[in-house]
């Protein structure tokens, strides 16, 4: 609001500013009929009983509406003059944080050529909805969660990384590869941002470890997770009690790390790569070397296994974390399909609203206006005082 006073002021001009001098005799008038004004508040005599004191008496007149007019009269004779302008609205920045899942299961090829390359594909159209001072982050996880880059508004530079990322020729030692940690994802990447929005607002590391920051709740932070949505960890059945204590502590992990991405705002909107009819695990290690890159024990291990789309966890996550979805996740269960205008809705509607005073070339003649101000205050200035003054008279008749 400060911002529209500032530019509706800045547009304001005087056509003739020599008539602008003349307001001198009228500030040293004002003045001096504030003097006076004081000095017969301060010596009158108290009220009698019966007695009252004017509203509007001669000098009250002359100070709270002649001398008014007064100045409105001369600033209409400056011509004064507004830049034509609107208010319009705007849309305001945007933060987001892309997530690329680049466990092995996304090697499937039921969405041709890969999941991952899916993936990338429909996450690199999102640079063409952002904006000057929109802000992009890029995360990839497996098993482990890596930080590619945090956010920036230089956010090509999260697309240039983007387009990078792919399987290695090698994977035996690969830290993203085997598995799904969608626990350690969601820790790491509000873990992330908050030492980036300590940094930023002046906190120090130590600051920062001795949780003094306190993070705020966005509005217009959102993260959008391309993947398959497959969490062997939660969907895994456990038939010994350590396995037991190990699947219930992830479920705790995951769920607090949810209440965390909820307690700053931060929206999950997934997109769901993969078909419900999936494809065998076996298949997911075509091009690699059985004793290189993986052990001969786990042919045996994943012989029966399915790797599918689960639309119901990604869900889960949109949900948890308050994100407007409607009843179904988006999903890309064919090589042709594309979510560029999904993705789109999803930006467009966490920006801000704002409004913005925008100027033309053309000018607004004020001076009318002026001198419809100064006609005002004579009026009240006649109907307050005359008026109050006969109907005195007539009480005493």
């Amino acid at each position: 609001m400060s911002m529209m006073i500032g530019d509706f002021m800045g547009g304001l001009h005087f056509l003739d500013p020599d008539f602008l001098y003349l307001l001198l005799p009228l500030c040293i008038l004002f003045l001096l009929w504030l003097g006076i004004t004081i000095a017969k508040i301060i010596k009158r005599p108290e009220k009698t009983y019966g007695s009252r004191y004017p509203l509007i008496g001669k000098i009250k007149l002359w100070g709270l509406f002649v001398v008014p007019a007064g100045i409105m009269m001369v600033l209409a004779m400056a011509r004064p003059s507004l830049d034509r302008g609107i208010l319009k609205a705007s849309r305001g920045n945007i933060e987001v944080i892309i997530v690329i899942d680049r466990s092995i299961s996304m090697r499937a090829d039921d969405v041709k050529p890969t999941r991952l390359d899916i993936a990338v594909r429909e996450a690199s159209n999102i640079q063409s909805l952002l904006m000057e001072g929109d802000k992009a982050a890029l995360f990839v996880f497996g098993k482990e969660s890596h930080t590619k880059i945090l956010l920036l508004e230089r956010f090509e530079q999260a697309f240039d990384h983007l387009s990078e990322i792919q399987f290695p020729e090698g994977i035996k030692n690969d830290g993203l590869v085997w598995n799904s940690d969608f626990a350690a994802m969601l820790e790491n990447i509000y873990r992330s941002m908050d030492r980036q929005d300590a940094y930023i607002d002046g906190y120090s590391s130590e600051d920062y470890s001795a949780k003094k920051y306190v993070p705020k709740k966005r509005s217009n932070r959102i993260v959008i997770i391309f993947s398959d949505g497959e969490d062997q960890f939660r969907k895994s059945k456990p038939t010994i009690q350590l396995e037991a204590e190990r699947k219930n502590e992830y479920v705790k992990r995951f769920n607090s790390a949810l209440a965390e991405f909820k307690k700053r705002g931060l929206k999950i909107y997934p997109v769901g790569i993969g078909t419900e009819r999936g494809v065998k695990w076996l298949s997911l290690l075509r091009g690699y070397k059985k004793g290189i890159d993986y052990e001969e024990e786990l042919i045996q291990y994943w012989k029966n296994g399915i790797s599918r789309i689960n639309k119901e966890n990604l869900r889960y996550l949109s949900r948890a974390t308050g994100a407007n979805i409607g009843t179904n996740i988006w999903t890309i269960e064919n090589g042709t399909t594309v979510v560029k205008s999904y993705l789109g809705k999803v930006i467009s509607s966490n920006r801000k609203s704002l409004l913005e005073f925008s100027r033309s070339d053309s000018d607004s003649d004020l001076w009318q206006l002026f001198l419809l101000i100064a006609a005002g205050f004579l009026i009240l200035g006649i109907a307050f005082h005359p008026v109050q003054g006969y109907l005195s008279k007539r009480n005493r008749n």
